[in-house]
């Protein structure tokens, strides 16, 4: 809201997501964890300690279903976010509307107000009757002195 109406408001712009929040930055965090770990255990180093195929094929799989669970978990995160960004920007557009109604009504009424006062400046003013009589004293006497 702001604190006075002398320019107009700035309108809003549609985001294509909003931020992130807590849960959707953890589970990044796991996503990118995974694919970590999905791709170490590919290589098959011997630092693991992995002696059975057995042992090699249940963390290759468990890591691989982990990581789809996540990455299908950052894509509804995603559209939870893209949900949020739409609401958030219809709710500030009804605001702007609002907010820009009020503003060109209190333009227009400043520009009323100031045309008014404008003209007020330049009527013109009634006839008024003028006291003639004092100048005509003045004028006679002049002319009394000039006669002497």
């Amino acid at each position: 809201m702001p604190k006075a109406f002398d320019r107009a408001p700035d309108q809003p712009k549609l985001r294509r997501r909003s931020s992130m929040d807590a849960m959707e930055f953890l589970n990044l965090l796991l996503c990118l964890g995974t694919l970590v770990l999905v791709l170490l255990i590919m290589i098959r180093w011997s630092v693991f300690d992995i002696t059975t195929k057995e042992e090699y094929d249940f963390i290759k799989f468990f890591s691989i279903g982990l990581l789809v669970i996540s990455a299908l978990g950052m894509f509804r995160f995603d559209l939870g976010a893209k949900n949020r960004a739409n609401e958030d920007y219809t709710f500030k557009m009804k605001e702007y509307e609002i907010l820009r109604t009020k503003w060109l009504e209190i333009t227009s009424k400043k520009m009323e107000m100031e045309s008014s006062r404008s003209m007020e400046s330049m009527s013109v003013v009634k006839a008024a009757q003028v006291v003639v009589q004092a100048a005509s004293n003045d004028v006679d006497t002049q002319s009394k002195k000039e006669d002497e």
